[in-house]
């Protein structure tokens, strides 16, 4: 195993694959959320005082966060649409890029769908930047 196998790669440069709505809004400033879970049982037998069995069951996958800069309203469409009842599942790509803006590594979100669309906080007394995030919710966790 070489070293640069060994390095680890950074959390800065990534792109997201969203096409909803067929608007390309692959630009975010922030992802949160990859996450996956087993979730486990506990099962005491009795008469078995040195040990408790852990059964494993279903998988959970946290929600996962886009955040960007507000610069058009395709998220905001898409969350209107799963709440106007037009539900429109789709993977998502998260591609991890590397020093040459290459993808080293992806994950994908399987049947995700918008949950929760917060708009910016407006204030007059901040010099700050409008943003927007999409709150997922997925089935699955793969990576590609």
């Amino acid at each position: 195993m070489s070293d640069s196998n060994l390095t680890p790669f950074g959390s800065f440069g990534f792109k997201v694959n969203v096409s909803a709505g067929g608007g390309g809004c692959g630009c975010f400033q922030e992802v949160s959320g990859l996450s996956a879970q087993v979730n486990v049982t506990d099962l005491v037998e009795g008469g078995v005082n040195n040990t408790t069995y852990k059964l494993l069951g279903n998988a959970n996958f946290s929600n996962v966060v886009l955040k960007r800069g507000l610069v058009d309203g395709a998220l905001f469409d898409w969350m209107n649409q799963v709440i106007e009842g037009k539900i429109e599942r789709q993977d998502i790509k998260i591609e991890i890029l590397g020093d040459k803006r290459e993808p080293v590594m992806s994950f994908i979100l399987v049947n995700a769908v918008p949950i929760k669309w917060d708009g910016p906080s407006l204030n007059v007394m901040q010099d700050a930047i409008a943003t927007e995030s999409l709150e997922i919710a997925h089935e699955g966790l793969k990576r590609a």
